[in-house]
């Protein structure tokens, strides 16, 4: 860490990678991993074994100047469908709605992640996160939003999170420095490759970002909206068909990803729904690579990353063979988050 960072009045301090994903928060530091799901609902009364709830789903009571909020998991289990908040890509007024929808996340992944801290403890925070790359222009309103002092308070922490610095850069450049860094902030002398290309594939975007020797290329980096949920909505319509029922958000998933279903304690073989679920999304990915990289020539490598990244993996090394699907993709972006930032604090 650098010296301004030593010159703080108190010594409590954490770096944090944040990957705020339309589909689950992705927050990571030296030595801890937290996700969940990208989801709140205001928080409603329960009548029975309360207590376990908070053993069960550590940090996902929250309490912040909208009222009490279930988030992540809790929000699943416990909110009606029509409760639930997520944020879908850009809305009519992202300023007012999606940031502060990014902070309540944030503020429930920091106290997640400073679990046990009482007695609004100051914790000074050092932040590095992202947006899809044709949203960065509202990078300098969420610094503004995240920066400061923020009270939180959860089931499992009270604390007063000073965010001294944001960080915010397009949401796969998170992937290539988790390429070119190492997990100390170092250079990683094993990144030989000049011209790096990610594919970052989100639940509402797909991202693209070209680095050319530690040099950005806009004009061969873009987004377009769409991603994984397409393919969710597709299984969800399939089984309230087939079963007249809805299934609940957890349930479309395990079949996306398993491409079975349990039906009345009996297994169901959908693999063959999932195929044809998942052809727009593979589809919509094979599209923005060859619009922003044609035929990929002159592209060393190609990292897949993102919650979806296996679903397209397959499809897409056949056309770009320079395609890698990176080690924990889902957690890719938040890991050269945190990476970036400690590597910054040493400068």
């Amino acid at each position: 860490m650098s010296n301004r960072r030593h010159q703080l009045p108190l010594p409590i301090e954490i770096t944090i990678g944040l990957d705020i994903g339309y589909g689950v928060v992705k927050a990571v530091t030296a030595d801890k991993v937290i996700t969940f799901p990208s989801v709140c609902g205001h928080a409603r009364e329960i009548k029975f074994r309360t207590e376990d709830l908070a053993i069960k789903y550590p940090g996902e009571q929250l309490v912040d100047d909208d009222g009490s909020w279930f988030v992540g998991d809790l929000a699943l289990s416990q909110l009606p469908p029509g409760e639930l908040l997520r944020l879908r890509g850009r809305t009519a007024n992202n300023d007012a709605m999606g940031n502060s929808f990014r902070l309540r996340l944030a503020k429930a992944a920091i106290g997640k992640l400073l679990t046990g801290v009482q007695d609004r403890t100051v914790v000074h925070v050092y932040l590095a996160t992202g947006l899809p790359v044709d949203h960065m222009r509202d990078a300098t309103t969420l610094k503004e939003v995240l920066r400061g002092q923020h009270y939180i308070k959860t089931d499992a922490s009270e604390l007063i999170a000073n965010v001294v610095e944001v960080m915010v850069m397009p949401q796969p450049y998170g992937t290539i420095y988790a390429q070119l860094l190492t997990t100390n902030g170092d250079l990683n002398p094993s990144h030989t490759y000049r011209r790096t290309g990610v594919c970052d594939v989100g639940t509402y975007t797909i991202d693209l970002a070209l680095d050319d020797d530690g040099e950005y290329v806009d004009a061969e980096s873009g987004s377009i909206e769409g991603g994984v949920y397409i393919a969710q909505e597709r299984i969800a319509m399939t089984l309230e068909a087939r079963f007249r029922q809805k299934m609940p958000y957890r349930t479309v998933e395990e079949v996306l990803r398993t491409g079975c279903f349990r039906a009345s304690g009996d297994e169901l073989d959908l693999s063959q729904e999932v195929e044809t679920a998942l052809e727009p999304l593979r589809s919509a990915t094979l599209n923005l690579l060859a619009e922003k990289w044609k035929t990929g020539a002159n592209v060393d490598v190609i990292y897949l990353s993102g919650g979806g990244a296996e679903l397209v993996h397959d499809q897409v090394k056949i056309e770009f063979r320079q395609a890698q699907l990176v080690r924990n993709a889902q957690l890719a972006n938040a890991r050269g988050y945190l990476s970036y930032a400690l590597f910054k604090g040493k400068s």
